[in-house]
């Protein structure tokens, strides 16, 4: 009998893993059902056709879904966008998201998979160790199981959901950002990337509007550097597992090789954190104007990404937790740059004082049409608010989430991993259950497995589910 397979979501850790299927022959004998929306289909919702201007941050070379071929994102887009942008340079998230949709189309003709054009809304452990996926109108049975279901459900910090001037879930921009009336202040709740894209979008607007961004800290990413060239010493996966004892590595000596690592190439780390360390709108003008050594941190770690996952699972529990209490928001500040030219809008949208910044916000208050944020030492009222707050990473609190995830939580077939995502074994990423305990053949993809594959970009997520399949392929075939 054909072994059935389901891929739920289609984004780039489903395509991923029907593309890496592609490559087996013992896979295009199987039954493959493929489940996701119309909208998102074969581009995820951060990559779904939106404004050119929201950039993806991360450089072209890095975007490859071709574990063979690094450059072929960029191959693409210079046959098919009439454009000699270079490997290091920050594109469209649109054009990737049809970028992603070739590569999709390529793999179906090649497999011809069954697909459902509906979200699953419940997947459910039978008494035989198979798999039931749930959508509106169908229900079906499968040997091997893909999660690839993309984005968990968005925070909503402030409970602002529901008023009429809030815009809880911003994307795609074209759609629910270019109806604000002239002249309207809007605030962007949130300083990460979400919200530089947000700015580069409404900056562009044939309309005036006053931008304010409102967070707890002020502080932004710090623009990415050109890479430098350089190898690790320290902080290498054979350094890792010869360190191990019992399985572990202490979260002391990892730090260690980091410093070794910096001070190797001529880094002062703590003045550099010193000088860099809040992404304050004063910092990015001194980083914009002056020679640092930010490109041989940033290079650094993003050598590191191919092992994250490695290091994640070599803590014990106290140390990851002490990362996350301690260290987190440093190394997440310093890994995950935004464009140049994005930093360039902010600081002279500040110097022309079309953009404010609001730090240590407490409290929003809603009005009839607008709302009045309370900070530290004042009060600022503003008519729109758009949330850039980011994806709800926690499972703990399943009616936060989305319906399938829910569900899934709900049901005990998946479990909260301490700090963000689902538990999985790694590296197979195999769920973990309490009610059924490792679910064999229920793989996990994207930010479910944030919790280990810490900062999951696509290119991460990719390689895994890469990976993922070929290990299923050795195990069931």
């Amino acid at each position: 009998m054909k072994k059935r397979i389901a891929i739920v979501g289609m984004g780039p850790a489903g395509i991923s893993v029907l593309r890496a299927m592609s490559q087996y022959d013992a896979y295009q004998a199987c039954q493959i059902v493929i489940y996701n929306n119309t909208q998102t289909f074969g581009t995820g919702m951060p990559y779904q056709k939106d404004s050119d201007l929201l950039l993806i941050n991360q450089t072209a070379d890095t975007m490859s879904i071709d574990p063979n071929n690094k450059l072929d994102f960029v191959n693409w887009v210079k046959e098919h966008k009439d454009s000699n942008q270079g490997p290091k340079s920050f594109l469209p998230r649109t054009w990737y998201g049809e970028y992603l949709k070739s590569k999709l189309d390529e793999a179906i003709e090649k497999m011809h998979p069954e697909i459902i054009y509906e979200d699953a809304r419940a997947i459910r452990v039978q008494e035989d160790g198979r798999y039931q996926v749930e959508t509106d109108q169908t229900s079906q049975s499968f040997d091997i199981l893909h999660l690839c279901i993309g984005h968990l459900a968005y925070q909503d910090p402030y409970n602002l959901r529901g008023h009429n001037n809030y815009i809880h879930h911003p994307y795609p921009v074209q759609e629910k950002l270019t109806t604000f009336p002239e002249g309207s202040h809007i605030g962007i709740i949130g300083t990460g990337l979400t919200s530089i894209d947000l700015m580069r979008f409404l900056r562009n607007q044939p309309k005036h509007y006053d931008l304010s961004f409102i967070s707890r800290s002020g502080g932004f990413s710090l623009y990415r550097e050109p890479e430098t060239d350089l190898t690790l010493r320290y902080l290498t996966l054979e350094n890792l597992e010869k360190n191990r004892k019992n399985g572990f590595v202490p979260l002391e000596k990892m730090i260690e090789w980091f410093r070794l690592e910096c001070q190797e190439h001529g880094v002062e780390f703590d003045r550099l954190v010193e000088r860099f360390g809040t992404g304050t709108t004063p910092q990015l003008r001194e980083q914009l104007e002056t020679q640092t050594d930010l490109d041989i941190v940033q290079t650094i770690i993003g050598k590191m990404d191919p092992y994250i996952a490695d290091y994640m699972t070599a803590l014990k529990v106290s140390d990851r937790r002490l990362f996350y209490s301690e260290y987190e928001s440093l190394f997440h500040h310093l890994r995950a740059p935004m464009p140049k030219q994005s930093a360039e809008r902010l600081i002279e949208g500040v110097d022309n004082q079309e953009i404010f910044v609001y730090a240590g916000i407490q409290s929003i208050e809603p009005l009839e049409d607008g709302f009045t944020i309370q900070l530290a030492n004042k009060s600022v009222t503003i008519d729109y608010l758009i949330n850039a707050t980011g994806h709800e990473m926690s499972l703990s609190e399943p009616e936060r989430q989305l319906p399938l995830i829910a569900q899934l939580v709900d049901e005990y077939i998946l479990e909260a991993e301490y700090n963000g995502g689902a538990q999985v074994i790694w590296p197979s990423a195999e769920a973990v259950s309490q009610k059924y305990g490792i679910l064999n053949n229920f793989y996990v993809h994207g930010q479910l497995v944030q919790g280990i594959q810490y900062g999951n970009s696509a290119h991460l997520l990719m390689q895994q589910a890469t990976k993922v399949v070929a290990l299923d392929y050795f195990k069931n075939f």
